[in-house]
């Protein structure tokens, strides 16, 4: 089974998703939405936004993690990685997020 966007709604009825992997672990998860139509959109560009390599973007936290971000084509972060401590962890990420995203189901959980 590929990764899966879980679409979902906080206690302030705002919307947000998480991409988790085959094992049901968090990958990315995304901001808040007012609307959930805004966070299908948001859904539909992290999936065309991985496969352009210059919508991805690594960095690092002080504490020496490192993490990767989901930016549509104005720059904007749609989608934010859990951070990660290896190097082996954060490529394996980025990899699934790479080849699966495109093809993954949305769960709404809302």
């Amino acid at each position: 089974m590929p990764a899966n966007f879980q679409l979902r709604q906080n206690d302030q009825q705002q919307y947000y998703f998480h991409l988790v992997d085959s094992a049901g672990e968090l990958v990315l998860m995304s901001g808040d939405y007012d609307a959930k139509d805004q966070a299908m959109q948001a859904i539909k560009d992290v999936k065309v936004g991985t496969l352009t390599a210059n919508q991805i973007a690594a960095g690092k936290v002080p504490a020496g993690e490192t993490f990767f971000v989901i930016k549509d084509t104005q720059g904007d972060i749609l989608a934010k990685s859990v951070l990660f401590d290896d190097r082996m962890h954060f490529d394996h990420a980025l990899h699934l997020v790479k080849d699966d995203t495109c093809v993954a189901e949305i769960q709404d959980l809302t």
